[in-house]
C-alpha cells in the first residue's frame, strides 16, 4: 500500500471510529434515561396494596351536595344530590328539584338495581351483573366504582401485570371543572409539583385496563379506565379532598369520557360511619 492511499484512508478510519463512539455514547445515554422512567415492580405492588387499603375501616356513609352534568365539557345542568352507601356495593342516590322534591332515584342492594322517575312514575329493577349507571349519569360507570369513589377509595381493576413510570404529561387537567382559585390551589397540592408517576394495570395480553396517576406522595389524583379494545370508558379526577374524622374523602370530583360527557360532584356535607338501614337500598314503585 503506497503512502498516498494510506493518507486517504486514515481520515476515513478516524471518522468511522468517531461516529461509532458517538453513536454508542448516545445510545447508552438514552438507555440510561429510559431505564430511569420505570420503577421497580415491588414498588408498584406496594402502591396497589396501599390503594386497596384506603379507608378500609369505613363501612357506611351519607352525604348531600350538588351535581353538575356535563355535555361536551360544557355545564348542562346543576341539581341537588343525596346519597347513602354501604360497602361493598350498596348505594342509593336521589336527585332533587330546587324545591327539594325528589326527581329521580337509583339504588343497588347488591342483588338488584332499582330506578325510579318520581316525576314520570317510571319504575324498573334488574340484575346488576355487568350493569353500569349510564342512564343515571350519562356515562358508563359501574355502581361499585361509584361506591368506592364516594368512600375515598380508588377502583382497581383485575390485572395480570403492572408498569410504574414517571408521568411527564401533566400540564394541568383536561377540560373544565368550574373550580375557584382557592380550590385550584388546593388541587395543585393534591397533584404535587414534581416526580409524578403513572401506574399501568394490564391484562394477560398486555393491554392497559387502567391508568392511576400519582403525585410525589404517591396519592392518586386521577384514574383512567379502558375497555378490552383500549377505548377510554371514563376518567376520574379528584379535584379536592377533605378530612372527615380520620378519613380522607373527596370534596370535589369529576368523571368524564372522551366525548366530554359526564358530571362534576361537590360533596357539601359528608357523614362517615353513619347509621344506615339495609332497607334504604330497596326502592318500590312510586
Amino acid at each position: 500500500m503506497n503512502g498516498s492511499t494510506q493518507n486517504m484512508q486514515l481520515p476515513t478510519i478516524l471518522f468511522i471510529c468517531i461516529f461509532f463512539i458517538s453513536a454508542c455514547t448516545s445510545l447508552s445515554h438514552r438507555i440510561s434515561e429510559e431505564s430511569k422512567e420505570f420503577r421497580s415492580p415491588s414498588e408498584a405492588k406496594a402502591i396497589i396494596s396501599i390503594l386497596k387499603s384506603q379507608n378500609h375501616t369505613l363501612k357506611t356513609i351519607k352525604g348531600v351536595g350538588k351535581i353538575t352534568f356535563l355535555e361536551k365539557e360544557e355545564k348542562e345542568m346543576t341539581t341537588r344530590i343525596a346519597w347513602v352507601a354501604s360497602t361493598p356495593d350498596k348505594i342509593r342516590i336521589t336527585l332533587s328539584s330546587v324545591s327539594g322534591h325528589p326527581v329521580i332515584s337509583a339504588a343497588s342492594d347488591g342483588q338488584w338495581f332499582y330506578f325510579v322517575s318520581h316525576a314520570k312514575g317510571d319504575f324498573y329493577k334488574k340484575r346488576p351483573t355487568n350493569f353500569n349507571m349510564k342512564r343515571f349519569f350519562s356515562i358508563s360507570i359501574k355502581s361499585e366504582d361509584i361506591v368506592n369513589i364516594l368512600f375515598g377509595r380508588i377502583p382497581v381493576v383485575e390485572y395480570d401485570s403492572t408498569d410504574l413510570m414517571e408521568d411527564r404529561s401533566i400540564e394541568g387537567r383536561s377540560g373544565k371543572d368550574f373550580e375557584s382559585a382557592e380550590v385550584s390551589s388546593l388541587n395543585n397540592d393534591i397533584k404535587g409539583n414534581k416526580n409524578s408517576f403513572v401506574l399501568l394495570l394490564k391484562n394477560k395480553w398486555g393491554n392497559v385496563r387502567e391508568k392511576i396517576y400519582l403525585n410525589d406522595r404517591q396519592d392518586a389524583h386521577k384514574i383512567e379506565m379502558f375497555d378490552l379494545t383500549g377505548a377510554l370508558v371514563y376518567r376520574l379526577e379528584l379535584i379536592r379532598m377533605q378530612e372527615i374524622k380520620s378519613y380522607r374523602v373527596p370534596y370535589r370530583l369529576k368523571v368524564s369520557n372522551d366525548d366530554g360527557a359526564g358530571f362534576q360532584l361537590d360533596l357539601d356535607r359528608y357523614w362517615a360511619d353513619a347509621a344506615v338501614s339495609p332497607s334504604v337500598f330497596t326502592l318500590t314503585p312510586p
